[in-house]
Order: structure tokens, then C-alpha cells, then sequence
């Protein structure tokens, strides 16, 4: 009996002194950290660069970096950018933690830092600042884009209240595109997303609004609400009597460009133009054929050329005539513009400028100069015919019915035309020379 209890002591002590050695050993000590008890003390440098190396000292940092972490909170434009470099971050053997101790850490500057505080996980700890030190050039952009965020507002003032003055016209609401303005307001709003979500770049999500801002006001004009005349009628029907309108008139600019008004006339303008020299050289035809299929139209040189040769002598009028004819019909400026740049197209084709082409030219730029801009003084240079006996006035009234008859300080006179050119009208006055009737050209300012 005394046996088994003497047993059961030592049994008994045995499991007293293993759980007293258990109780008594420390603790392992873990990596994490109480992030309360960590202190940073000092960071060094405090101005830096990025992939500059930074040490940080303090305590409680924890033996080993583990799961702990630095952590760079830069403060730009009031919004908190977290860059945390950890193990799934940033490698540790080229840009991430060089050293961790429970004082110690050195780490790379992460490239995306800007300045503001650096904590130990979480800002738990203390919090020290610092600073980035950016380049002159950087610091230099970032100051100008806060002052193109005023000059956008300026200019979007200085847009809006152009045409805000004017928004009660029918004319100028059925000018603005609701179809481009909301293509227009959809790609802003999608750029705004992506400065908020992805890039949080604030200055940009701004300037972008902005925009949206012009967008919607014009929107709003296009769509008529407000119109006298449509006042009252709901926003939504005024909307889609904008669209139908622009759905009518949306291929205008390509009929314009593509197949404009009187393209036959334009070509045949184009063909005389070329075969002023009494040649269509290779380039030149070229040029024209493209045009004929560019406005879907029948060309055929030959054909045109039937009257070039029947009557050489009155080509330069002819073609003058054909231009005047062309111009009576009123065609939009637009379109004279284009005429104008397709005949300087056509002088320098083949790479040659006649004295023929230039003569000509000249005279034809001129009168479409006088068209677009009809309120432009210009200088008129008048043939006149100066009879010197009185059988040659009966000749000039026979040969010339429609020339006008004036009076001079030299007598009476026959106005035959006025020219835009003075090498024209001298051209034109060597035709009545060798009729051996006596011609002048005198020009004026009109």
C-alpha cells in the first residue's frame, strides 16, 4: 500500500516540475509588433530623393521585419497617398529593406513618395515628416498646372459668356452638336473616373471637370429651352427636335467636301486653268481625274478641250467668264476658298509656272478675293478705248456693242472692262493695239 502511494508522489512531482519550467521559460518572441510601444526617434536624411536609402531609428521596431512594414503617407492635394513597400511590393534585394532591427531600418525611398509623414505599420507609431526633394523643373510644372487650373476657368468664362449673351436665338441653340456635346461630356466624365480611382491625380480630375461644366451649359443652349418661341415645351421633346434637326444637316460638310455645288463648273474651271498653256501635262490630268472621282462626276478632256481649240484666242476670257458665271451663282465661301487653294494646286502640278498660268492666275485670284471679301478696297485697272477720229468710234460701237461710252477730260472714251490685274488689262488692251485703235488702262481704288 505504502508502495504505490511512494509512486504516485513521484509522479505526482514529476508533473509539478514540468509545468514549472514551462511556466517559468519565456515566451518566444514573435515578429509582430504592438504597433502602440513603437517609437521612431529620428529618420535620416529628412530631405531625400527617390532611391535614396533611409534609416530610421526608435525602438520596438521588432527583432525581424516579419509582416511589419514602413509606411511613406505624402500629402498631395489633400488626399492621402498610401505607399506601403513590403514583401509583395517591393524586392528586398534591390529597392525594398535593407536592414530591420528592433532600433534600426533602412529602406528605399519608393519611386511614387511625395512629401509628408513615415510611420512603422499602420501609423501606429509616431509619425516623423519629411521631404522630397524634387528637381527645380518638376517643383516648376507642378506650380504651372495650378495656375492653368485658373486659366481653364478663365477661358471657359470667357467661352460660355461669348455665346451666353445670345442664347435666347433659334440660330445660335440649332449651332451647338448635342450629339458631339454628349460624346463630348461622356469622355470628360470617363477621365474624371479614372483621376479619381485609379491615378487619384486631383489637379487633373479638376481641370477635367471643368469641362464638363462648359459641356453641360452648351448642352443645355443647344437644346433651345432657351428660345422665347419654345419656352414652356418639356426639356426632353426640345432635345430630340435638336436631333432630328441634326440628323438632317449631320452630312453636310461631307456633300460640301465631297460633292459640292456646281462641281462641274469647278472642274471645268480647273481644266481650262490647266490647258491655259496649251498643254494638260500628266500631273496635271492626274489631279483633275481625282477630283472628277473624288465628287463622283464624268470628266472627259477631250470633250472640254473642243473649245479650247476652236477658239485660242479667247481662252483667257473665256476661262475669266467661266469663273464670273461660276461666282453669280452665289456659292458659299467655304467652297470659293477650296476653289481658290485647288487652282494654286493646279499652277504648281507639274512643278512648272508658265507666264501664261501666272497671268491668268492672278487675274482670278483677284476676282475671288473681291468675292470673299466684298467690303476690301481694291484696285481696278479699267481698259479704255480712245477713238481718234470718228470712224473709229462707228468701228469700236460695231466690233464692241456692250462696251460703255464715257466722257473724259480727253474727250469720249469706250470702257471695254475692269480688271483685277494690270498684266491682264495690258494683255487685253495688246488685242485692240493691233486692231491699231488707240487703248489705255487706268486704274483706281474702288
Amino acid at each position: 500500500m505504502m508502495k504505490k502511494f511512494t509512486s504516485s508522489k513521484y509522479l505526482l512531482l514529476v508533473i509539478f516540475f514540468i509545468t514549472f519550467v514551462a511556466c517559468n521559460k519565456k515566451a518566444p518572441q514573435t515578429s509582430a509588433i504592438d504597433g502602440s510601444n513603437a517609437i521612431v526617434k529620428n529618420i535620416f536624411p529628412k530631405i531625400f530623393k527617390f532611391g535614396d536609402t533611409i534609416t530610421l531609428t526608435g525602438k520596438n521596431f521588432g527583432n525581424s521585419q516579419g509582416s511589419n512594414y514602413v509606411e511613406f503617407i505624402g500629402i498631395k492635394d489633400d488626399n492621402i497617398l498610401w505607399l506601403i513597400p513590403n514583401d509583395n511590393e517591393v524586392s528586398k534585394d534591390a529597392d525594398g529593406y535593407i536592414i530591420w532591427s528592433d532600433t534600426l531600418v533602412k529602406v528605399i525611398a519608393p519611386i511614387d513618395a511625395v512629401s509628408g509623414k513615415v510611420f512603422v505599420n499602420k501609423r501606429m507609431s509616431n509619425g516623423l515628416i519629411y521631404q522630397i526633394n524634387r528637381p527645380t523643373y518638376v517643383n516648376f510644372i507642378d506650380s504651372t498646372v495650378k495656375i492653368s487650373l485658373l486659366i481653364s476657368i478663365l477661358f471657359i468664362y470667357l467661352k460660355i459668356n461669348k455665346i451666353w449673351k445670345r442664347k435666347h436665338e433659334q440660330e445660335v441653340a440649332d449651332s451647338q452638336s448635342l450629339i458631339g456635346l454628349g460624346i463630348y461630356i461622356a469622355n470628360c466624365i470617363l477621365w474624371v473616373s479614372y483621376y479619381i480611382f485609379v491615378t487619384s491625380d486631383t489637379k487633373s480630375m479638376l481641370d477635367t471637370s471643368i469641362y464638363i461644366f462648359e459641356g453641360a451649359v452648351f448642352f443645355i443652349i443647344g437644346s433651345g429651352v432657351f428660345v422665347k418661341k419654345q419656352r414652356g415645351q418639356r426639356f426632353w421633346k426640345l432635345i430630340l427636335r435638336s436631333l432630328r434637326l441634326e440628323r438632317k444637316e449631320a452630312d453636310y460638310l461631307i456633300k460640301r467636301f465631297f460633292n459640292p455645288a456646281n462641281a462641274d463648273k469647278i472642274l471645268n474651271i480647273l481644266h481650262q486653268l490647266a490647258m491655259i498653256d496649251n498643254e494638260l501635262a500628266p500631273k496635271e490630268r492626274e489631279l483633275l481625274e481625282s477630283f472628277a472621282k473624288e465628287w463622283n462626276i464624268d470628266y472627259n478632256a477631250d470633250k472640254l478641250n473642243l473649245d479650247h481649240h476652236s477658239d485660242p484666242a479667247n481662252n483667257y476670257i473665256r476661262l475669266r467668264k467661266s469663273l464670273s458665271d461660276y461666282l453669280e451663282n452665289d456659292p458659299q465661301k467655304e467652297q470659293v476658298t477650296q476653289l481658290r487653294d485647288m487652282m494654286d494646286a493646279m499652277i504648281l502640278a507639274d512643278d512648272v509656272v508658265a507666264a501664261e498660268e501666272e497671268l491668268i492666275f492672278n487675274e482670278l485670284k483677284g476676282i475671288i478675293d473681291s468675292y470673299l471679301d466684298k467690303q476690301k478696297p481694291n484696285t481696278i485697272f479699267q481698259v479704255l478705248i480712245v477713238p481718234q477720229k470718228h470712224e473709229q468710234e462707228k468701228l469700236i460701237e460695231n466690233i464692241l456693242p456692250e462696251a460703255s461710252k464715257i466722257q473724259t477730260s480727253g474727250g469720249i472714251a469706250f470702257l471695254i472692262g475692269s480688271y483685277c490685274s494690270s498684266k491682264y488689262a495690258e494683255m487685253i488692251c495688246d488685242q485692240y493695239r493691233d486692231m491699231k485703235l488707240f487703248t489705255i488702262v487706268s486704274n483706281y481704288i474702288e
